[in-house]
């Protein structure tokens, strides 16, 4: 009395039928993950200016003296750059702007990839003064802001707000996408 031993397995029927259901759900959560990953890109930018803003304040509080920081590709001088590009914050003893022998780098952050970083009251130059205010050019300005655009779109956009007494802040709720100054992002 022989019994035969019975087979167990997927036909390949069940076996393209998993695929597929499988394949259906990997298109719907990649680009999900692909949001979340630029989002997390966005926030670590962010994170990373407003971290060195609080750095550059607090130095220029301590060391009593003014603080610059300025878009930098290459972490030792400013150059004509892009805030995206990276930045270096240093103490601006003969004040002309630039990293000079005697002046001491702070720190250095390197670029940003995928992310566009604008600003048109700091586009080149953002000093702190011994008081951990900012240096304006006008007592009428009372703030200024980057704009981190993202590729996605406007809707993406955000606002990191800088009051005159130095303290940076995210802001976005009078941003109009619309008016967003990202369109050539």
């Amino acid at each position: 009395m022989h019994r035969c031993a019975r087979q167990t397995g997927f036909t390949l029927f069940e076996l393209m039928a998993t695929l597929a259901i499988a394949g259906i759900g990997l298109s719907l959560a990649v680009p999900s993950l692909r949001n979340i990953v630029a989002d997390n890109q966005q926030t670590t930018a962010i994170n990373e200016l407003v971290a060195t803003l609080h750095l550059a304040r607090s130095a220029a509080i301590t060391r009593n003296e003014a603080v610059a920081l300025c878009p930098s590709s290459s972490g030792s001088s400013c150059d004509d750059g892009d805030w995206e590009d990276g930045w270096v914050y240093f103490t601006d003893t003969d004040r002309n702007r630039q990293v000079s022998a005697e002046e001491v780098i702070l720190g250095t952050s390197p670029g940003i990839a995928n992310l566009e970083i604008k600003s048109a009251e700091f586009d080149s130059i953002l000093i702190y003064r011994p008081s951990g205010h900012l240096l304006v050019d006008s007592q009428a300005e009372l703030r200024g802001e980057f704009i981190f655009c993202d590729p996605r779109g406007a809707e993406f956009t955000s606002r990191l707000v800088i009051h005159v007494t130095g303290k940076p802040r995210l802001d976005n709720r009078d941003l109009d996408p619309s008016a967003s100054p990202c369109e050539a992002v």
